[in-house]
């Protein structure tokens, strides 16, 4: 009986070590990265074409956050930096009926980087991860109807 007790121990302790040195690490699996197959500032036009296009998604906000800075005295970023904040009016009616605590998560939104070296990358929330933690309705949308309609935004781009 000692010895198992003092397994268990040894094991909790193990796995408890473990995950003070995996989960800061974990974090990234929270966003999607897709490199830019376009400049800044055509990765930026296209996007915002395909969401004025769009029959299901809405811009609720743009923000240039090199600007923004600058304009708040806050010095400038070492890249260039835009977020669009967009939502889907079908996707959210349909999630604050199920579940209102979910729309924290919303809206979706979309920051286009380019890096010193040129390289534009887009991020993304990883909603598909994010709604494997939900079921129904919620689950439904957040692992297939909003990672496809984000694809649809950036078609043309990644």
């Amino acid at each position: 009986m000692v010895n198992f007790i003092l397994g268990a121990g040894i094991a909790v302790i193990f796995l408890l070590a473990i995950g003070v040195i995996l989960l800061p690490k974990l974090g990234r699996y929270f966003f999607v990265k897709d490199i830019s197959k376009l400049d800044f500032e055509e990765t930026n036009k296209v996007i915002k074409e395909n969401i004025e296009i769009s029959k299901e998604w809405i811009l609720r906000s743009e923000k240039d956050y090199n600007e923004t800075y600058k304009q708040i005295g806050k010095g400038s970023l070492p890249f260039r930096l835009r977020e669009y904040k967009i939502g889907n009016p079908n996707h959210s009616s349909r999630v604050n009926l199920a579940f209102p605590a979910v729309s924290t998560f919303m809206p979706a939104a979309i920051a286009v980087v380019e890096y010193k070296n040129g390289q534009v990358v887009i991020y993304r929330k990883n909603t598909r991860l994010i709604g494997y933690f939900f079921h129904g309705v919620i689950k439904e949308i957040m692992t297939k109807e909003v990672p496809k309609g984000l694809d649809e935004v950036l078609e043309g781009v990644i």
